[in-house]
């Protein structure tokens, strides 16, 4: 298949109506397998880029745990805004970040000055924002590229640099690694660059 895969199958659904704005590209159902957890996300295209959604229900760190979250990219598949919700015990937490037209980073009026020029978000509760970088770069098979995303940490939210390669190392298959190669994990995709498989760690029911 050639490299527009993921275009192509995006293109093919333009058709299908939604009252959700945009349209549905795909439905998800993830399972993980290294603790209690299940998501429901979805992939839905609009006239300005794609949006992300997901509610993930979790035990995590002892404590019952939901989160729901928003990821909104350009076109091109650049972060544009990440709403995430989230209760852990009886603690509920609320997280807003944007990025502007400069590539600089906002967590409401505060600059994270340290994140400029920063593209890609990476929610660690979940597999879906994998696919922000695996459809951004645009990797051929045999191509490997490093960059660093603005990685969530949970339940506490944190916000750390992580640096990040992707290799895609088939048509539907990509090696991830980050901190410098410390954690490896191969992904498996669909046509529209949503994991399917993500080592042990998670895997797609639908």
């Amino acid at each position: 298949m050639n490299d527009n895969i993921y275009a192509e199958a995006d293109n093919h659904l333009l058709g299908q109506k939604t009252t959700i704005p945009g349209q549905l590209l795909q439905s998800m159902l993830w399972n993980r397998h290294d603790l209690p957890s299940l998501e429901h996300g979805r992939l839905y295209r609009h006239h300005t880029g794609f949006t992300l959604t997901g509610m993930v229900v979790a035990g995590l760190d002892g404590r019952p745990l939901h989160c729901s979250y928003e990821v909104e990219t350009t076109r091109s598949w650049q972060t544009r805004k990440v709403k995430i919700k989230l209760s852990s015990g009886t603690e509920v937490q609320s997280l807003h970040l944007e990025r502007d037209d400069d590539g600089r980073w906002w967590n409401g009026d505060t600059e994270l000055t340290g994140f400029a020029g920063l593209t890609d978000i990476d929610l660690g509760i979940t597999p879906s924002t994998n696919t922000l970088p695996i459809r951004r770069l645009k990797l051929k098979p045999g191509e490997s590229t490093s960059m660093t995303a603005v990685w969530i940490q949970f339940p506490s939210l944190t916000i750390a640099p992580l640096p990040q390669q992707y290799t895609r190392t088939g048509e539907y298959t990509y090696r991830y690694e980050s901190n410098h190669g410390a954690y490896q994990a191969d992904l498996e995709v669909d046509e529209h660059g949503l994991v399917t498989r993500y080592a042990d760690v998670w895997s797609r029911a639908r």
